[in-house]
């Protein structure tokens, strides 16, 4: 009996397909655990890395140490830089390889006219010495950069002051900056975390189960006794993404509860990047990921359903998600302002949407309509393209 003889709908029978599919699943519950444990623990992981990453650069500028070669030459920087807090290593021996190998992290080298020069009312010439494609090195460096320049500003001013000349003399524009932004939206690489993570959760907490009920059920030889009974092709499709899409809604819950407890337990607020995840963060994500939570499942079982085997079936659902997982790029490449479709490009917009809400930026109503209306149709024109692949006799002959 082919299921195409039952075009009728019925919800009854939707739900017992549904509940059947939630139901072997289930059966599998270490599987099911893993997956689910691995999208939530991400989230709290990155939070915690985050965090101690930046209170190792905090206390590594904290203890900044100056390699000065000729230091005698400048008794007042070393003096300044003493002031500072910082620690001062003078004539560090083969200085240039050290810097080349990360031993040291930069170098200030001060040329040996220096104190002839400065005698002379003229510039004298310090070299600040580091490699800048070393990323630990880069705040030791930018942080001696900063000081040597005060001190100069600072000479400079006694300079003028002692000819009987103003100091503003010198500096006909005074440049005062208003930063509009609020602290959250200063912690701007937490926050693109935060909404990648987010998506990446709705992403990868389906593809096992979509494997499952697609060339899973395949290979166990238990679809075509599926299709024989009274329902149709649509009913077993929308019953099969129903069931998947329940276990990825449990994997983006579990992601967002995870960030929670993390920015809860975590004080990043202590290190200058404060995230507030409160009520209003948790209901804009969790708008922006239930619709998200349904829509991936319903392309992956399109994906799962072109695999005549699991391993097969797995690298299409790979390639997949490798696909959709580059969309978000366009909005972390893109330097001009976001044009008024970016919110209608799936996943890209979502990520773009989830930004806002991190940031307490307003959110406008066309965009939250987005955010439902292309998971709906994504998701419908996925789910018909499944059910015309179980009604193709070609998926159970596994040609």
């Amino acid at each position: 009996m082919s299921a195409t003889n039952f075009p009728r709908w019925s919800f009854t029978r939707l739900a017992t397909i549904a509940h059947k599919e939630m139901t072997d699943l289930l059966r599998d519950r270490k599987s099911i655990f893993w997956a689910l444990f691995a999208v939530a623990i991400s989230g709290p992981l990155v939070v915690c890395a985050l965090y101690f990453i930046t209170k190792t650069v905090n206390e590594r500028i904290d203890q900044t140490t100056a390699s000065i070669v000729n230091a005698a030459l400048a008794p007042d920087l070393v003096r300044h830089l003493e002031r500072r807090g910082i620690k001062i290593d003078a004539e560090p021996a083969d200085y240039q390889a050290r810097v080349k190998s990360g031993a040291l992290d930069a170098v200030l080298v001060v040329e040996p006219d220096f104190a002839k020069a400065l005698a002379a009312g003229q510039s004298g010439k310090i070299t600040l010495i580091t490699e800048s494609s070393r990323d630990r090195s880069s705040p030791i460096a930018a942080r001696l950069e900063r000081e040597v320049q005060a001190y100069a500003n600072m000479a400079g001013n006694e300079r003028l002051i002692l000819r009987g000349i103003a100091p503003s003399v010198a500096h006909p524009i005074a440049l005062s900056e208003l930063d509009l932004a609020t602290a959250e939206q200063r912690s701007s690489g937490l926050l693109k975390v935060m909404s990648f993570y987010a998506l990446f959760a709705g992403l990868m907490g389906a593809i096992a189960a979509a494997l499952d009920v697609t060339a899973g059920e395949r290979e166990r030889q238990t679809l075509e006794p599926l299709l024989t009974t009274p329902v149709s092709t649509l009913e077993l499709a929308v019953g099969k993404w129903l069931a998947v899409s329940g276990v990825n809604l449990l994997a983006v819950t579990a992601s967002i509860a995870g960030f929670c407890l993390a920015l809860q337990l975590v004080p990043l607020g202590k290190l200058g990047l404060p995230v507030s995840f409160g009520l209003r963060e948790f209901a804009g994500f969790m708008a922006v990921l239930v619709p998200f939570a349904f829509m991936v499942p319903a392309v992956l079982l399109v994906f799962g359903s072109t695999g005549k085997t699991a391993k097969e079936a797995q690298s299409s659902l790979s390639m997949g998600v490798s696909l959709v997982g580059l969309l978000p790029l366009m909005s972390l490449l893109r330097q001009t302002q976001a044009p008024w479709w970016d919110a209608w490009v799936p996943v890209n917009g979502q990520y773009a949407v989830l930004s806002k809400v991190l940031r307490a930026e307003q959110v406008p109503s066309v965009e939250w309509i987005a955010m439902v209306a292309v998971p709906l149709i994504v998701s419908a024109l996925a789910i018909a393209v499944f059910a015309r692949r179980l009604g193709d006799q070609r998926l159970l002959a596994g040609r």
